[in-house]
């Protein structure tokens, strides 16, 4: 009984402590929340170089960005949160872009 019972609280002990964790593939460095580009700039400097903004979210101390790059394929982008550079593009599980460093 006391098996079950440990068992069944370190389940669920697991299962609260999941969201916490980055559910993407990429990390930034910790950056100050301050510095941060608001998601109206990284949606204007996206746009401003032919990119399709659909929706974005921080994901791993990074801009998570989900959209259309400029050649038409429908892709997963980080960014680094407070210059705005393109860290990472995914395209359905398969990295077409990682930034080198």
């Amino acid at each position: 009984m006391n098996y079950t019972l440990h068992v069944a609280y370190s389940m669920f002990t697991a299962l609260l402590s999941a969201p916490a964790a980055a559910t993407g593939m990429f990390e930034c460095e910790p950056t100050d929340k301050t510095a941060w580009l608001s998601e109206e700039q990284v949606t204007e400097k996206l746009a401003s170089d032919g990119w399709q903004v659909r929706r974005m979210k921080e994901d791993g101390g990074c801009w998570e960005v989900y959209g259309t790059s400029p050649d038409g394929k429908r892709v997963e982008v980080y960014l680094h949160p407070v210059s705005g550079e393109i860290l990472l593009i995914n395209q359905r599980g398969t990295i077409i872009y990682r930034k080198e460093g």
